[in-house]
């Protein structure tokens, strides 16, 4: 398995690597590839785990000499991720010689613009669940942050490129036995390449490790919840914008930090919102599991995001989610558990999350039947036990399907 971040309590990505690596050593013989910064943190947590379940063989490895201080963020983690997945490609293959495996996997990053260590060696592979094809839409994008707007429209020119047949990626998907999308739009796009993908999403939960309290019918104003960075992508500017458009006396709480806080701040003033919104500045994971019991509606109308943590999380305790119809929150909502704001003008855009936060002002009924549809949808899809236990039956198909196509193709979309 080739996990770059791979890191138990830190959330995101490294999360994902890690649980990915869990899951897969209770059915499998697992050795897993990752980053020697994250030897600390997987040491203590697989020593804890060991007496409930086998635990993976891990091989840290880095790619020296590179500059630590451009590893940290950016386009310097970017350059680092492609030069060490061409390194550990020779280890992978040096590995592979000693003793021999059955399947390869790439679980992290979980976007698809880069290559990976697992191709070109001559046995069935596995690539995601992966995504990132989601981009920013033109009417939406934040034209009054230049920096912001930059950086999105490299984006989406990047997304545009990487959509054409005749680029890299249906290499790489000829190149695979088994590709995961992880939203709507990779796993279209990938069809539209002429290549019929399953379904994952990539991140999930130990359910039964999180706290939950049933619900009752909500009282007094609609108490709504932000949580993420405060970054063009994540859309707060339309939930304030809602917020203020929707007539209601509801309130927005906002967890988190970000470049564009002053802006929010600014903006929320000029609208008259006062009292309604609050920032409580960015806290520890463990304080926002308890937060979300405090709050009937998770708004997270992101332009663009693969997973979001928030979303799961805020679902699993009860909490119905408004979001725009993209990405993983879309799936996450697809099974009534909140309310999916199709893409159009700005204007509409805001127009009808102020609609969804009415709907949910005006209907206590509605929420509740909701927040409960949120709950079942992660129990159902998203606790890792379960999304392990799907993914094991992967991997015995993948290897009775048998190899990929030659070896040189995969050896191109390798080195591509």
């Amino acid at each position: 398995m080739s996990a770059f971040a791979c890191e138990p309590y830190k959330g995101s990505e490294p999360e994902v690597g890690w649980q990915w690596a869990v899951q897969m050593a209770r059915f499998h013989d697992l050795t897993v590839i990752t980053q020697s910064k994250n030897r600390p943190s997987i040491e203590r947590a697989a020593a804890e785990l060991s007496h409930r379940q086998p635990v993976p063989r891990f091989v840290y490895f880095d790619r020296n000499p590179f500059p630590q201080s451009l590893r940290q963020l950016g386009a310097g983690l970017r350059l680092y991720y492609i030069l060490w997945h061409k390194a550990a490609r020779h280890l992978v293959s040096d590995l592979h010689h000693a003793e021999p495996f059955d399947l390869m996997h790439h679980v992290t990053f979980a976007g698809f613009r880069y290559s990976t260590a697992i191709w070109g060696h001559g046995i069935p592979t596995i690539w995601g669940p992966i995504g990132g094809i989601e981009s920013s839409p033109l009417r939406l994008l934040p034209w009054s942050h230049l920096p912001a707007l930059v950086a999105e429209m490299g984006r989406n020119l990047h997304n545009a490129i990487q959509r054409s047949r005749f680029n890299i990626l249906p290499k790489r998907l000829e190149a695979t036995t088994v590709t995961l999308a992880s939203t709507l739009d990779m796993q279209q796009l990938f069809e539209r390449l002429g290549f019929k993908v399953p379904l994952m999403a990539t991140i999930g939960l130990r359910t039964a490790d999180l706290p939950f309290q049933e619900r009752g019918l909500a009282q007094g104003p609609l108490k709504l919840l932000f949580v993420g960075k405060i970054i063009a992508l994540k859309g707060l500017h339309l939930a304030i914008d809602a917020l203020a458009a929707s007539g209601t006396d509801a309130t927005l709480a906002v967890i988190g930090e970000g470049p564009l806080q002053g802006a929010m701040e600014r903006r929320a003033k000029r609208l008259g919102l006062g009292q309604r919104l609050s920032f409580r500045g960015r806290q520890p994971r463990e304080e926002v599991l308890k937060a979300y019991s405090q709050f009937e509606v998770l708004v997270f109308p992101s332009l663009h995001d693969t997973g979001g943590y928030a979303v799961i999380e805020a679902m699993c305790q009860g909490v119905p989610l408004i979001c725009l119809d993209r990405g993983g929150p879309a799936i996450a909502v697809r099974d009534g558990g909140g309310i999916k704001v199709p893409i159009g003008s700005r204007r509409t855009v805001v127009a009808r999350l102020a609609a969804a936060i009415q709907a949910y002002d005006r209907d206590r009924q509605l929420l509740l039947e909701h927040g409960r549809k949120a709950r079942q949808t992660i129990l159902r899809d998203y606790d890792w036990d379960k999304k392990g236990e799907q993914l094991a039956r992967i991997y015995d198909e993948a290897v009775a399907h048998g190899q990929p196509l030659a070896s040189g193709l995969s050896r191109t979309a390798e080195s591509s």
